[in-house]
């Protein structure tokens, strides 16, 4: 009988002694099947780390950041209603008194859910709010007091309110927003980022097994290692669905320009200059005559808005991170429309009280008819106010459809782990009992 051939032996170079295979292959098979488990471990971490970030962003982060547009807006739109009902010349509106108590309702709730989440910076600016709030609504009930009994001074008292809310509340109110709309984003953009670590490890593992292979194959003197191969396409299989499902999450998942995040940003915006636009305009109506100041910062508030030409500003940079067609630009369009018709509207106020009508002036700015400024403004307010609805939907739909994107993935990289340190062990096992 022919006789078999034992594996091939090399000789050791000159002055160095040569490790035994034997030894060289459970060495290697050991290094092989740490280096897949460390390779596991951080392919899983990575996988529960933005699982858990999307999570966040979707029932903690994005909730969070819409009490905070809650807070500010609903402050914003009581300071409004409170100067535009200043203006009546038949007695207070049921319905604008109703409204403004409902907004300091709704402020009030958003300042208690708020201050559950508060990081300690947040927390000091809506502790500003909790002890000024009471202040403001104080003095907007003075002012109604003195208007009912006739005395002058309740127009100097709802002008006190209304600079405290928009130099103290408000400003406190936008840094707690700006605050939490930046926690939100930094979550979103850490859930899309590339995982260096797992990344790092596959390489090198995907190189540890080719050279594996290589070193199987000079010393037994066979081509391939069949627990080797299999190894290497555990590996390939387990590379191609981390970026096919990562791929997915992060297209899912918008991060830069004209991304929902950054849409709700710019129409928080639109909707804060809107609203104190809206004040103004009113508070330069009710210092009869003294209001300059208030109507400059109106035209400031409103060219913010739309731009000097009624085609820019905040308005404009909303449509231009948005999709054309989309539900966010639908409303957009609407608001850029109400709001040139409100300038026109304005215009004709400002005229009639530059002209000495004061009576004709308060008349055009609290008309009721359809067409009426108080009817464009309510129409333009209720599209920003969709928008920024529309907007936070996408938010949480994005986030939620990037976690979906990863179910399974930590579950499957555990399965292909042990299948890889498996084909390494079968892979190697025969060739170390050649030895024996």
């Amino acid at each position: 009988m022919p006789t078999q051939l034992a594996p091939a032996r090399e000789l050791a170079p000159p002055g160095r002694e040569r490790l035994p295979t034997p030894r060289l292959y459970w060495l290697v098979a050991a290094g092989l099947v740490v280096l897949a488990l460390v390779t596991g471990v951080a392919a899983v971490a990575d996988v529960r780390e933005r699982s858990a970030l999307l999570t966040d962003v979707a029932e903690v982060k994005a909730p969070i950041s819409v009490d905070a547009q809650t807070l500010y807006r609903s402050l914003a739109e009581a300071d409004a209603i409170a100067a535009t009902a200043f203006l009546s010349t038949s007695g207070e509106s049921a319905k604008l008194r109703t409204r403004y108590l409902d907004g300091i309702a709704r402020a009030s709730t958003a300042l208690t859910v708020a201050l559950r989440d508060a990081d300690d910076d947040e927390t000091a600016r809506l502790r500003v709010v909790a002890e000024q709030l009471p202040v403001y609504t104080g003095l907007v009930e003075t002012a109604r007091a003195n208007q009912r009994h006739g005395v002058p001074l309740g127009g100097a008292y709802l002008r006190e309110a209304s600079g405290l809310m928009q130099q103290t509340i408000l400003p406190a109110a936008a840094g707690v927003f700006d605050s939490t709309h930046r926690r939100l984003v930094g979550e979103q953009e850490e859930a899309d980022g590339f995982p260096w670590p797992a990344a790092f490890f596959v390489a090198l593992l995907a190189a540890a097994l080719l050279w594996a292979q290589v070193l199987v194959a000079r010393r037994s003197r066979r081509t391939f290692n069949l627990g080797l191969v299999a190894a290497s396409g555990v590996t390939v299989l387990a590379l191609l669905w981390s970026v096919v499902a990562l791929g997915a999450s992060t297209g899912r998942l918008e991060t830069g320009p004209g991304s929902p995040a950054k849409q709700v940003l710019v129409l928080a915006n639109a909707g804060r200059a809107a609203l104190q636009a809206r004040a103004n305009e009113s508070l330069t109506l009710v210092a009869r005559g003294g209001g300059a100041t208030f109507e400059t910062e109106f035209v400031s508030q409103l060219d913010e808005l739309i731009g000097v030409d009624g085609q820019g500003g905040l308005l404009a940079a909303a449509l231009a991170e948005t999709e054309a067609g989309s539900r966010v630009a639908v409303f957009v369009d609407q608001a850029r429309t109400e709001a040139n018709q409100w300038r026109k509207l304005h215009q004709e106020v400002r005229a009639a009280d530059n002209g000495g009508d004061w009576n004709r002036a308060v008349e055009l700015a609290t008309a009721t008819g359809e067409q009426d400024l108080p009817a464009v403004f309510t129409r333009l307010d209720d599209a920003l106010t969709g928008a920024l609805a529309a907007g936070n939907q996408q938010v949480d739909g994005q986030a939620s459809g990037a976690g979906s994107a990863l179910t399974g993935l930590s579950a499957g990289f555990v399965l292909l782990t042990l299948g890889l340190m498996v084909a390494v062990g079968l892979g190697f096992r025969p060739r170390i009992g050649e030895y024996r």
